[in-house]
């Protein structure tokens, strides 16, 4: 189905040429144009519904509990925490030997100990969710939607003309800038919204990117903005082949 242009969202103003919406709406590609300028404001909305089911099912689990709920409130919390802060979270870790200390004491009130410690475990991590700060969640969502981009980019790659190769440029674009942008915001601890090549220092810096990434990514900064300026003359397909490759390795080794 083609957007209509009237049907278009409305998007706060960016640097993007006009031709760039134009080709994301003959392509049905709107949302993944949001997706790709404005992460921070929708990439949990995208997967709110999925966030919401989480949350129900946590005050379900709260308002049924007891001491006879006890092992099901464990078996949900460890879930609930390997989903929204990683399995290999120290959340999780610091659950699970709580539990195993209570059991270890052999006390009758073992299980009255466990319902009320995993409860207040519950309660404060929807609190968490719900303050936008699980970033484990986050970070696989975020590695699912820059995934689907890439593979729409790839699948565009297979016709041979040259606006197939334009609009695969732009998402890739995107989401090598989005890309750089989350993993200075995850992992080098950086704020606002400053200039890609300072986003790119921060993250050698931070160790971050290392070796060979440094200089790729340094590489591509000219093609990010040939492409995301519609400057179809200085854009090669081997440029979005190449790119797309260097954003795929960071998704697998950063965000799966």
């Amino acid at each position: 189905m083609v957007f209509p242009a009237s049907q278009v969202p409305d998007v706060p103003q960016t640097d993007l040429h006009p031709a760039i919406l134009e080709l994301y709406r003959s392509l049905s590609l709107t949302d993944a144009y949001l997706i790709c300028k404005f992460p921070s404001t929708t990439i949990l909305s995208m997967k709110k519904e999925l966030v919401d089911k989480w949350l129900a099912r946590a005050q379900e689990v709260l308002d049924s509990g007891g001491v006879d709920k006890a092992a099901e409130e464990y078996q949900f919390a460890t879930s609930l925490l390997a989903a929204f802060y990683g399995p290999s979270s120290v959340h999780l870790a610091a659950l699970k030997d709580y539990i195993e200390t209570i059991y270890r004491s052999q006390k009758l009130t073992n299980s009255a100990f466990v319902a009320k410690h995993c409860e207040g475990v519950i309660s404060s991590t929807m609190a968490d969710i719900k303050a936008g700060l699980t970033t484990n969640f986050r970070g696989e969502i975020q590695g699912e939607v820059l995934g689907d981009l890439i593979a729409i980019a790839k699948e565009t790659l297979n016709d041979k003309a040259d606006s197939a190769t334009n609009v695969a440029a732009v998402l890739t674009a995107a989401a090598f800038e989005d890309v750089l942008r989350r993993l200075a915001v995850e992992k080098a601890a950086i704020t606002g919204r400053p200039k890609l090549e300072h986003v790119v220092s921060s993250l050698k810096d931070a160790d971050v990117l290392k070796g060979g990434e440094i200089t790729t990514a340094i590489s591509y900064l000219k093609f990010r903005n040939d492409s995301l300026h519609a400057d179809w003359t200085l854009v090669y397909r081997t440029q979005v082949e190449g790119c797309l490759n260097f954003v795929e390795s960071l998704l697998l080794k950063h965000f799966s």
